[in-house]
């Protein structure tokens, strides 16, 4: 979760991709005795505008590279690419379930998820649900 508040600047937003395994930023990469590391950061993140300096600034201090070594790519829910990342993280929602349940993940060698892909819609409340039906 990306969040600041400050005034006209508050922001909020979900996001997903690899700069979350290289920032460790919660728990379950503790639990999971993981790390990574790399020269370059990505961010998707679900939003209809691109994250504030400070976040961006945190972002890339987090993932221990430099502000232009990390891109952000962002989103609207309501929004053709917004609902692909969405509902691209099928496996990772299955994974974090496993794991929620105790399944040693080390045991698990690849996984492969699909889910539909919603149409679009310009209402995000509309939008949000369709993509967490599918």
């Amino acid at each position: 979760r990306l969040s600041l508040k400050d005034g006209d600047d508050s922001f909020f937003a979900l996001g997903s991709g690899p700069a979350r395994a290289l920032a460790r930023r919660e728990p379950l990469f503790q639990q999971l005795s993981y790390a990574d590391s790399a020269a370059n950061a990505v961010l998707v993140i679900e939003s209809g505008r691109a994250p504030p300096a400070k976040i961006v600034a945190q972002v890339a201090q987090d993932c221990r590279v430099k502000p232009q070594d990390l891109t952000i790519i962002f989103a609207p829910t309501q929004s053709l690419a917004g609902s692909t990342q969405i509902v691209a993280r099928s496996l990772e929602v299955a994974l974090h379930k496993t794991h929620e349940l105790h399944f040693p993940l080390d045991r698990i060698v690849e996984g492969i998820g699909a889910a539909p892909l919603c149409p679009p819609h310009p209402d995000f409340v509309t939008a949000m649900g369709r993509t967490n039906d599918a």
